[in-house]
């Protein structure tokens, strides 16, 4: 089964509705879309409806564009989301701001965060502040002194039952989590531009924070190792 269109899958879900969307690659054109509203009563996320509705598209969307559906983003709306923040600073003085510098705090904050989140996975790991010479930044500049240097971090973390129960229910489908997105943070990043969850989703997955770390766990490398992606500093 195969197609020339290249596309990428969404599924926003939060405990009163469900949707799907699938966008061309090239443009981000919605090119199909189907929405379900649950009992507005509902706190949780019902997996048997999210089944549902899948098994409602998924082939649909299959048969429609003569392309398997492999991936999927997730967008959640819920309150299952757990946020760690964490300062850290770095011991050394008289230094120049570096990337080897960098990646030094980021992994030991990371392993901080992960000492306290038992059960869950960082879904976002975002730099809200850097505090150069006593001075707060938004962004950083490589090669400059500092006299002292510390990062505010914030770590948006989900239960591990969550994403399997989600896995689970992909799997029916032959279908992968590709990404997982806070939809409450890419909401409140985009909060003065007027666009869709699925924009934004794609938007923030892409990298348009340029403060937000990118965590890809390398299985041919030991445990613990990840790499970084700014747009800033590429």
């Amino acid at each position: 089964m195969s197609n020339d269109i290249d596309f990428e899958a969404y599924l926003f879900v939060s405990p009163q509705k469900i949707i799907i969307s699938i966008n061309e690659k090239i443009n981000f054109k919605t090119i199909y879309q189907k929405e379900i509203l649950i009992n507005i009563g509902l706190k949780e996320i019902d997996y048997k409806e999210v089944d549902n509705f899948l098994n409602e598209n998924i082939f649909l969307i299959e048969k429609k564009f003569q392309k398997f559906v492999k991936k999927i983003n997730i967008i959640i709306e819920s309150k299952v989301f757990f946020t760690v923040l964490v300062s850290i600073k770095d011991k050394n003085y008289d230094e120049t701001i570096s990337q080897e510098m960098l990646d030094h705090l980021l992994n030991e904050a990371k392993s901080q965060c992960e000492e306290t989140i038992y059960g869950k996975k960082i879904t976002h790991m975002i730099i809200d502040n850097y505090l150069i010479n006593n001075k707060n930044h938004q962004f950083l500049t490589f090669g400059k002194k500092y006299n002292s240097f510390s990062l505010d971090l914030r770590f948006i973390c989900l239960s591990k039952d969550i994403i399997k129960n989600f896995e689970q229910t992909l799997s029916k489908y032959q279908i992968s989590i590709d990404q997982i997105v806070n939809a409450e943070y890419i909401k409140n990043f985009f909060e003065y531009e007027r666009t869709d969850i699925f924009n934004m989703a794609n938007k923030i997955i892409n990298g348009c924070n340029e403060n937000e770390v990118k965590i890809i766990n390398k299985k041919y490398e030991k445990k613990g190792v990840f790499e970084r992606l700014f747009d800033l500093f590429s």
